[in-house]
C-alpha cells in the first residue's frame, strides 16, 4: 500500500515506537523510586547507604563545584586534602561525570539532591540503556554477511510489542540487579553504570555494520563517546569494556571462519579480516583523544609509583565464589541480615559479594539457549566469561575464609582466566576489586533473558490493532510478561533501603565564621574516615589527613612523626616523644586545629592513646571549644622550635613488626630521612638489619658518605650530621642499601648533647 494513507500510518507507527521508549524510561524511574523506598521522601534530607563511602562520594560532587566554578582549576590536583603538600585525584574515584551533570541541582538546590539526582539518573538511565540493547539484539536478523543486509543493524519497522515488553524486562534485570542495588550503599563510581549498555550496543552495532559492508563509523564514534562517559564514571567500568571489545572481536572473526569453513565460499578468507579492528580501533581513539589530558598523568605516575597497586592479597579477599551468584540477594528485604553470612565469600564487604543473578533471570536465559540459540550463544559466552574472571586468581565454588587469603611472600598468579589477563594487561593490578566483573556477568544474563522471554511470547497468538499493521500481543502474553517483570522486582526487592542524614557537629557550622586559619587535624586518625571530608563541605578549610582511594606515599600520613603516633597508636621506626615535638610538627604543617571526636572513638586503644597523646601535646592549654561531642584545640607557635627527623616521600616500606620490634624496608634504590631544626652538634642514630652480604651507605649534602656493613644480627650506629654535612642541622640523608638487596631500619633518630636544650634527644 502506497499514498497518504500508508504515509499516515508509518507516521502514526514511529509516534507509538517513540512512546513506548519514553513510556519505558518513565517506568524505569518510576521503579526506582519505588526500589529505593523511602529516598523520595528525604531527597533533600539523606543520602542512600550506609554512612561511609557515601560520604567520600559526597565531597566529590563538592570538589567538583569547588575547583570548576570556584577557583577554575584541575579538579584532579587538590590542596585541600592532605594539606600543606596537596595531593593528586587521578587514582581517586572522582566520577567526574556525575559532578558535571548534576552541578545545576547543587548550585540552585545543595549537595544532598545533587547527591541523589545521580542515584535517579543512573537507574533510570541504565535500565533504558539495557532495553536499547537487548530490544537491537531481538531485532537483528540472523543473515550471514554474504547475504550483504542493506542495513543490517536498524531496527525492523515494526518491532512487535513482545520484543519491546522482553527488551523492558532485561532493562529490570541490569538496573535493580543486586549488584547494583549493593553499591546504592556508598560507591557512586560503580552506581553510575548507566552508560556500559550503550557502548556496548553501538559497538556491536559498528562490528555488524562493518561485517555486511554498511556505514559504521557513525556508531564506531558513538561507541567513542560512550567509552568515555565511562570512563568519567569508573575505570574499572573501562578495563571490563576492553576485555568485553576482545570478546566481541574473536566472536565476529568466529563467524567469519565459521561461514568459510560450512559454506565453502571462496570469496571470503577463512583468516579474521584485519579491518573488523577499525570499529573499535575508531571507539578507542576517540576515547584517547577526548580523555589524554587525564590518562597521560596517570599513565606517567603508574610508571613511576606503585601506590596505586593494593596489596595482591585484595584479589582473593575481594573475589566471588560461585555461590554468590547463585543464592538470592543478601541484601533482599526479608532476608537481611541473616543473609549477610550465607555461603559464598565470608571475608569482603557486603557490597563486594552481593552479585546473585536471580533464578528467573537464569532460567530465562537458559531458555534462550534452547529456543534462540543463536541469538543468545554470544551473551552465554561473555556471562561465563565475566564469571570466571569475576572469581579471581583462585577459584572457588562455596565459602572464601580468611584462611584462604595468601600470606605476603605467596606466589598470587594461577592459571585462572583473571590471573593470566593480571599478569598479562599492562595496569591491571590498579583494580582490586575483582567480584565487580559481575556487572557484565548481569548484562550478559539480562539480554538473554530478553532473548529467552521473546521466545516464550513467541509461542502466543498475536493480532494487529485497527488503526493499523503495528503488531499486538495476547491477553496471556501480556500477562507472562508482567509477570515475569514483578517477580524479578520480587527477587531484587531492598526496599526500605537505609539512608544516612548528614552527622555534621555544630563546631564545624560556626568554624567558617571564626575566620581561624591553617588546616582542620581530626582525631582519631588510625584509620580513614570519610565524615572528615562531610565536614569540609561545611567549613571548607583544608584537612592535614583525609581519606581518598588510594593512599600517596607522598602524603605525610606515614612520614611524619606525631601524625605517625596517631595513626599506629604507638611509635614507628622514628624515636622521638611525640608530646614534646608535637607542638613544632603541628606549627610545621600549618596545623590550625586539632578537633577530637569522641563520637568516632568510642573506646578501648583507640579513644585512650588519642586522648592520652593530645593532653600531652596541649598540656597548660585550654581547649578553644567543647561539647558532649567533641573538643577543639588551637595549635599555637612552639616557644622553642624541638628536632625531629621525618621519612621522605619515597620507598618506605609498611610498618611492620618482626618479634616485636617495628621495622620498615626499604623498597627501592634509596630512601630519604630529612632533619629538622636539629642542633648543629647532634648525631643521628640508626638501627638496621641487612642480608649477610648486604651493606647500606648513608649520604649527605656535599657528597658526604658513610659505608655501613652488613648486620643480619642487626646494629646501631651513631654519627655527627656535622660528618654528614649538615652542619646547621637541617638537610636530607640518604639511606642507599646495596642494589638488590633490602634492608630494614628498625629505628632512626636524633642523640642531643647535653649542651643542647631545645628539645628532646634520642
Amino acid at each position: 500500500m502506497t499514498g497518504p494513507m500508508h504515509h499516515a500510518q508509518m507516521s502514526l507507527a514511529s509516534v507509538r515506537r517513540r512512546r513506548r521508549h519514553w513510556l519505558a524510561l518513565a517506568a524505569y524511574l518510576l521503579l526506582t523510586i519505588a526500589m529505593t523506598w523511602p529516598l523520595a521522601l528525604n531527597l533533600t534530607t539523606a543520602i542512600p547507604g550506609d554512612s561511609f563511602d557515601g560520604w567520600q562520594n559526597y565531597w566529590n560532587l563538592w570538589w567538583l563545584k569547588v575547583a570548576l566554578v570556584d577557583r577554575v582549576q584541575n579538579p584532579f590536583v587538590t590542596d585541600l586534602l592532605y594539606h600543606p603538600t596537596g595531593v593528586g585525584l587521578y587514582f581517586h574515584t572522582l566520577n567526574p561525570f556525575n559532578g558535571l551533570a548534576t552541578m545545576p541541582i547543587q548550585l540552585s538546590m545543595g549537595l544532598i539532591p545533587a547527591y541523589n539526582a545521580v542515584v535517579f539518573l543512573s537507574w533510570a538511565l541504565g535500565g533504558y540503556g539495557a532495553y536499547l540493547l537487548a530490544l537491537w539484539a531481538l531485532q537483528q536478523k540472523l543473515e550471514t554477511r554474504d547475504r550483504r543486509l542493506t542495513r543490517p543493524s536498524a531496527p525492523r519497522l515494526h518491532a512487535p510489542v513482545s520484543d519491546h515488553m522482553a527488551a523492558f524486562l532485561a532493562g529490570l534485570i541490569f538496573t535493580f540487579s543486586p549488584f547494583h542495588m549493593a553499591h546504592l550503599l556508598g560507591h557512586m563510581q560503580v552506581m553510575a553504570l548507566e552508560w556500559i549498555p550503550f557502548y556496548v550496543l553501538y559497538l556491536l552495532r559498528a562490528l555488524t555494520q562493518q561485517r555486511c559492508g554498511s556505514p559504521w563509523r557513525r556508531s564506531a564514534l558513538m561507541a567513542g563517546l560512550f567509552l568515555t562517559l565511562t570512563g568519567l564514571c569508573d575505570w574499572y567500568f573501562v578495563l571490563y569494556l576492553f576485555v568485553f571489545t576482545a570478546l566481541a572481536i574473536i566472536w565476529y572473526w568466529g563467524l567469519d571462519i565459521h561461514e568459510w569453513v560450512i559454506g565453502g565460499r571462496g570469496r571470503l578468507s577463512p583468516f579474521p579480516a584485519p579491518h573488523s579492528l577499525f570499529p573499535p580501533g575508531v571507539a578507542g581513539l576517540v576515547f584517547l583523544l577526548l580523555l589524554a589530558p587525564v590518562l597521560v598523568p596517570m599513565v606517567r605516575e603508574a610508571l613511576q609509583f606503585r601506590f596505586m597497586v593494593r596489596p595482591a592479597a585484595d584479589l582473593y579477599i575481594l573475589s566471588a565464589s560461585v555461590m554468590d551468584f547463585l543464592i538470592p540477594s543478601r541484601l533482599h528485604t526479608l532476608f537481611r541480615p541473616d543473609s549477610f553470612a550465607w555461603a559464598g565469600n565470608q571475608v569482603a564487604p557486603v557490597s563486594e559479594r552481593t552479585i546473585a543473578i536471580g533464578y528467573l533471570p537464569l532460567l530465562l536465559a537458559l531458555f534462550a539457549v534452547w529456543r534462540d540459540r543463536r541469538r543468545a550463544l554470544f551473551w552465554l559466552f561473555a556471562a561465563c566469561l565475566f564469571l570466571l574472571l569475576a572469581l579471581g586468581p583462585r577459584l572457588h565454588l562455596g565459602n572464601i575464609t580468611a584462611a584462604d587469603i595468601p600470606t605476603a611472600g605467596e606466589v598470587v598468579e594461577r592459571w585462572t582466566p583473571y590471573a593470566l589477563l593480571n599478569r598479562l594487561v599492562p595496569f591491571m593490578r590498579i583494580s582490586r576489586s575483582v567480584s565487580r566483573h559481575a556487572l557484565v556477568v548481569q548484562l550478559s544474563v539480562a539480554v538473554a533473558a530478553a532473548v529467552g522471554l521473546a521466545a516464550l511470547l513467541r509461542r502466543f497468538p498475536r493480532g494487529k490493532e485497527r488503526s493499523g499493521p503495528v503488531q499486538w500481543v495476547s491477553r496471556p502474553a501480556l500477562l507472562l510478561a508482567s509477570g515475569a517483570s514483578l517477580v524479578v522486582l520480587a527477587e531484587y526487592w531492598v526496599a526500605p533501603y537505609p539512608l544516612s542524614p548528614p552527622d555534621t557537629p555544630q563546631f564545624y557550622a560556626e568554624l567558617p565564621g571564626m575566620a581561624i586559619p591553617g588546616a582542620v587535624l581530626n582525631l582519631p586518625m588510625n584509620y580513614d574516615r570519610p565524615g572528615y571530608l562531610l565536614y569540609q563541605t561545611v567549613h571548607e578549610q583544608p584537612l592535614t589527613v583525609a581519606y581518598i582511594s588510594r593512599d600517596d606515599p607522598r602524603t605525610l600520613t606515614e612520614r611524619a612523626p606525631l601524625l605517625q603516633h596517631f595513626r599506629h597508636l604507638g611509635p614507628d621506626i622514628i624515636a622521638v616523644d611525640p608530646g614534646a615535638v608535637g607542638l613544632t610538627v603541628l606549627h610545621d604543617l600549618d596545623v590550625g586545629l586539632v578537633v577530637l571526636d569522641r563520637y568516632k572513638m568510642p573506646g578501648g586503644l583507640e579513644r585512650e592513646y588519642t586522648e592520652q597523646l593530645a593532653a600531652a601535646i596541649f598540656a597548660g592549654h585550654d581547649p578553644l571549644y567543647a561539647d558532649e561531642r567533641v573538643t577543639v584545640f588551637r595549635s599555637p607557635a612552639p616557644a622553642v622550635r624541638a628536632p625531629y627527623l621525618m621519612l621522605g616521600a619515597l620507598h618506605w616500606g609498611p610498618l611492620t613488626s618482626n618479634d616485636g620490634r617495628r621495622q620498615r624496608a626499604i623498597t627501592g634504590p634509596q630512601a630519604e630521612v630529612a632533619v629538622r631544626h636539629a642542633p648543629a652538634d647532634a648525631s643521628l642514630l640508626l638501627r638496621y638489619q641487612t642480608g649477610s652480604d648486604a651493606s647500606l651507605t648513608l649520604s649527605g649534602p656535599n657528597r658526604a658518605q658513610l659505608a655501613l656493613p652488613p648486620a643480619p644480627a642487626g646494629h646501631t650506629v651513631t654519627t655527627p650530621l656535622a660528618d654528614m654535612g649538615l652542619s646547621a642541622g637541617e638537610g636530607v640523608i640518604t639511606l642507599a642499601p646495596t642494589p638488590g638487596s633490602v634492608v630494614w631500619i628498625e629505628e632512626v633518630g636524633l642523640v642531643l648533647s647535653a649542651a643542647s636544650l631545645n628539645g628532646p634527644g634520642q
